[in-house]
């Protein structure tokens, strides 16, 4: 085994939550992030050397959400299929299929087959159309007049998209959600606010911390886009929950929190107004909030109208992770595999040193055409 004992050659797919391993005493839990992040609902699934393990409130769907061009899955995605048996000398990676599920929400989403992932998110679109409001069309016509900058936006998300519309498909919440990123942080991992929120979804060292983002003077799990697009999901599902199912207030809550919302909602009551979103008196940042992200919205689906150009990006995974039991430098690894030598460090920001720490997190994000040479790589490095 050697130096091949460190490398644990799991390569979790965004696209199809698919794991490439070599092994089949396999663990997999609650899709494709962390597993030690509280979850907003019970995991789907659970299989390891035990078995299948099913919580005890877990709700089986009859239907899968997600279907291929002209046919349908032969079985519910709330199954697993076990891993083919490999032979223990075996090195190489082979793809596994593995899939998970949820409870059944509010909002049953099926996503599209083929297109590109930015037809997909506005294909399952979940929110009432607010394009005539008022406080909305105010940042339709102030983003949809700056092409240029809404492009480096787009360009900017292009790699995470896939990621994050494909788990917020698989809850079955609307595809706006999926766009929040562009009003937290412009899709930028390595970013702070002046309230120290992090990373793509902008949690607060206290809210991160309440969701499963570890944080040390090294390792900030905020800037992770996967474990954070996880957090980010199960809090505003919490807060669906917490606020009767509208989304609206949720959002405005994520922004300014849950006991601002409802301060403002007893205040309207008080004054004789109907407690919705947009009767409530809220902080500045929190009023052009949503209107924000509904101008993305807008923007997105019916980008053609409003003459900007969405990458035409497939619908297929562009990042994935790989799994690792040594510390690496991220920056020496990009550059033996012959890529820049800021590749890794820029999708990676959470290890702040730019090495890995197998003892906070055992995963890496890398770019799908780029993980075989990655893993050879990563096979033949030492410990750092």
């Amino acid at each position: 085994m050697g130096q091949h004992s460190h490398l644990h050659f799991a390569v979790k797919a965004a696209a199809t939550c698919a794991l490439f391993t070599t092994t089949s005493q396999l663990q997999a839990q609650g899709g494709i992030f962390d597993p030690n992040i509280p979850t907003a609902l019970p995991l789907g699934q659970m299989y390891n050397q035990q078995g299948y393990q099913q919580p005890q409130n877990y709700q089986a769907r009859q239907q899968p959400r997600y279907q291929a061009p002209q046919q349908q899955y032969q079985q519910p995605r709330h199954q697993y299929r076990q891993p083919m048996p490999q032979p223990a000398a075996n090195h190489q990676p082979h793809l596994q299929q593995a899939s998970f599920a949820q409870p059944r929400q509010q909002y049953p989403i099926g996503a599209p087959a083929g297109g590109t992932v930015w037809s997909r998110v506005t294909k399952t679109y979940g929110l009432p159309d607010y394009s005539n409001n008022y406080r909305v069309k105010k940042y339709i016509r102030s983003y949809g007049s700056k092409p240029s900058h809404m492009s480096t936006l787009f360009q900017r998300a292009d790699p995470f998209m896939h990621m994050i519309i494909e788990e917020v498909n698989r809850r079955g919440i609307p595809a706006e959600i999926a766009l929040l990123p562009f009003v937290e942080s412009g899709f930028r991992l390595d970013v702070f606010s002046h309230a120290s929120a992090a990373g793509l979804w902008q949690f607060i060292p206290s809210t991160g911390r309440a969701y499963g983002l570890k944080q040390t003077r090294g390792f900030d799990a905020r800037m992770d886009p996967f474990a954070a697009t996880n957090a980010a999901l199960n809090y505003l599902q919490k807060l669906h929950r917490e606020f009767k199912g509208d989304w609206l207030k949720a959002l405005a809550a994520y922004n300014c929190g849950e006991n601002c919302v409802h301060r403002a909602v007893a205040k309207a009551r008080r004054a004789g107004k109907s407690p919705s979103y947009w009767n409530l008196s809220l902080p500045k940042e929190t009023m052009n909030y949503v209107p924000r992200l509904l101008a993305f919205r807008e923007l997105l689906g019916k980008s053609n109208q409003y003459g900007l150009r969405l990458p035409a990006t497939p619908n297929s995974a562009k990042l994935v992770q790989v799994s690792l039991s040594k510390p690496v430098n991220l920056r020496q690894a990009a550059l033996r595999a012959g890529l820049p030598g800021n590749l890794l460090t820029r999708l990676n920001p959470n290890f702040r040193k730019g090495i890995t720490q197998p003892g906070l997190s055992d995963r890496i994000a890398v770019p799908r055409k780029n993980v075989d040479r990655l893993i050879q790589v990563l096979r033949t490095m030492p410990p750092a």
